[in-house]
């Protein structure tokens, strides 16, 4: 049995997006300082099947082209600062591919990140780090860039 706060794997997604960017970069960080393993996950998805032959296979090979190259920027992260990790190619719906390999994968942890679209656009075209969130059965920490985070409010003291 783990102790308390102890953690062996965090699962890292990413999408070679900027947000993606940051939550490799977090993840990465967390993953040294805990000792544990990064287990990046990039999520392929699929097609529609009404585009036919050959766009179908076309429309494919360009999202695994996407995620082997976003994976392919996390492993140079890793590698930089000496953190062990593993790769996945998921298929499917992003966060319930992300949601699963966690749950398979025992993980203590999930990072992804922000696209900063806003909860009006987010509610509209639906934010994958939301869905995560509110569907997780385990912790999850979503990444934003820095230039999102809002700055804290000052307190100012009258005299």
């Amino acid at each position: 049995m783990k102790h308390p706060g102890h953690m062996d794997q965090i699962v890292i997604a990413t999408d070679g997006s900027p947000g993606a960017a940051v939550a490799v970069e977090e993840g990465v960080w967390l993953a040294k300082m805990l000792g544990a393993k990064a287990l990046f996950v990039s999520v392929s998805r699929a097609p529609l099947p009404l585009l036919g032959e050959p766009y179908y296979q076309r429309a494919v090979s360009i999202d695994l082209t996407r995620a082997r190259d976003a994976l392919a920027k996390a492993i140079l992260v890793a590698e930089e600062r000496a953190v062990p990790f593993e790769t996945d190619v998921l298929e499917g719906a992003p966060a319930e591919a992300i949601l699963a390999f966690a749950r398979n994968r025992d993980a203590d942890l999930v990072v992804l990140g922000s696209r900063g679209r806003g909860a009006v656009v987010g509610a509209v075209l639906g934010s994958v780090s939301s869905e995560v969130v509110h569907r997780a059965d385990r912790p999850v920490l979503v990444a934003r860039p820095r230039a999102l985070v809002r700055p804290r409010a000052r307190l100012r003291v009258g005299v």
